[in-house]
């Protein structure tokens, strides 16, 4: 490590937030893993840099004492603060006026809030949950409830990008900022969450153009190791291989769970010594195996 600026980051759409940021201001910054295998996220020196034992981290070692910033959104805003005079695309991402900047803001605090939590939880409970769980219909309830909310959320998205480019900014169309970043990741996880992305014509068109960016294409690949190891695809690969989508697919078929697959079959494809599923706390052990 030889960077002030340090992301401890999971392979996970919230390390890839901070990782865009970075990139897009060009600045120089050092990744570590964390492992969620190993619950590295809950050892006594990482919660020392963030109380909630999750990921990602900054630490930015240009400050004495060292400066640890914890959520996501949070870093997103002091990366942008901290090169404000310095970097013109900060003032782009996060600007100071108050108009455009409560605007950004109002987005980046929705999808910390709403989008991400609400796409998070469906996909814990259709991948982590439901196919280790002794009986999915105990949590049938869950899946429709996260399923319903997210697809609201993702329509308040489609209702917004109707007739524009982008969520905020100048121009009749907008222009590209923080919050667009701030809500990228998990609205490009649909397939993972088990949502029809052709309802939402508005926000695939959106992402495409996302998708372009050299930026955004950097930052999906931070880590840049999966979860499920050297041999295991990455978050980015899952959601954007198809034929690797129809892999686990049949995997989980075979096994009789039709469209309940997750990261049961990607630890028996990619990862089979890695033992209990992590997050599997809403099962017993010997279900998780």
């Amino acid at each position: 490590v030889t960077s002030d600026l340090v992301l401890f980051a999971a392979d996970t759409p919230n390390s890839w937030k901070p990782a865009a940021v970075l990139e897009e201001l060009g600045v120089k910054y050092d990744v570590i893993l964390i492992d969620l295998f190993k619950d590295e996220q809950k050892a006594a020196d990482y919660v020392k840099m963030n109380p909630n034992g999750r990921t990602p981290t900054l630490l930015d070692r240009s400050m004495e004492p060292p400066v640890p910033v914890f959520e996501s959104g949070a870093i997103c805003m002091y990366l942008c603060e901290k090169f404000n005079a310095e970097k013109p695309m900060a003032r782009q991402l996060l600007p100071q006026g108050p108009r455009e900047r409560s605007e950004i803001m109002g987005w980046l605090f929705w999808q910390c809030s709403g989008l991400g939590p609400m796409m998070g939880q469906i996909m814990y409970m259709r991948r982590i949950a439901a196919p280790v769980s002794l009986d999915a219909s105990k949590i049938h309830f869950s899946i429709e409830r996260f399923h319903r909310e997210a697809v609201r959320l993702l329509g308040v998205l489609e209702a917004r990008l109707m007739d524009r480019d982008y969520l905020c900014g100048d121009g009749d169309r907008g222009s590209y900022t923080l919050a667009d970043i701030a809500c990228h990741g998990y609205a490009s996880s649909m397939w993972w969450a088990g949502i029809e992305e052709g309802a939402f014509l508005h926000v695939s068109r959106w992402l495409k153009s996302l998708d372009a960016r050299p930026a955004i294409q950097a930052s999906v690949l931070v880590p840049g190791i999966s979860n499920f190891g050297s041999e295991g695809p990455t978050f980015h690969t899952l959601r954007m291989d198809r034929d690797l989508q129809q892999k686990i697919e049949q995997h989980a078929t075979s096994a009789g769970r039709e469209d309940l697959f997750g990261w049961k079959d990607l630890i028996e494809i990619f990862k089979p010594d890695a033992g209990a599923t992590p997050f599997a706390s809403h099962v017993p052990a010997s279900a998780t195996q």
